[in-house]
């Protein structure tokens, strides 16, 4: 399999990517962010129930809460400082051999060994390499022609990735 390709990666792509490689970012952003406000809730009833304010429960409820309702502020700045290199269009090219893949996008370069990978999938239109340790690479599917999938999906299966 030799495959190299050249496309423009836009923000909106960026995006979508993130979110292929990402697919519960929702869940990690608002299930602690509930949980917090219920907890935070619950403390303040506590504190605030009884004859007497406990102040130590009160501050304690303020904190969680504002936890709370500040989980998905910080998390949405986290997302946006991971995409921030892809702000402007920019030219990615990509190399995938029968060794491993490369690519180069908005001055960063990546080259991973086959067998660094340990999953490949087709998600929302992006493809997925997951790694081992590093994380996950992603890269439209609509840039490979039909010839150039399937000599890519025979490769990942034939590695050991693509499990379907």
């Amino acid at each position: 399999m030799d495959i190299s390709l050249s496309f423009v990666y836009t923000p909106e792509m960026a995006r979508q990517s993130f979110r292929a490689c990402h697919p519960r970012t929702p869940v990690a952003r608002w299930l602690p962010a509930g949980l917090y406000v219920v907890l935070g809730i619950l403390a303040l009833i506590e504190a605030l129930g009884g004859t007497h304010v406990d102040p130590v429960g009160l501050a304690v409820g303020v904190v969680v809460l504002l936890l709370g309702l500040g989980w998905p502020v910080f998390y949405a700045r986290r997302v946006a400082r991971a995409l921030r290199p892809y702000a402007e269009p920019t030219t990615a090219k990509i190399a995938l051999t029968d060794s491993g893949y490369a690519g180069e996008s908005s001055g960063r370069a990546v080259s991973r060994l086959w067998p660094t990978f340990k999953s490949a999938a087709l998600v929302r239109g992006f493809w997925v390499l997951k790694t081992e340790s590093e994380g996950t690479l992603a890269f439209p599917a609509s840039v490979l022609d039909a010839a150039q999938t399937e000599a890519f999906r025979a490769a990942m299966r034939e590695k050991g990735l693509l499990k379907r």
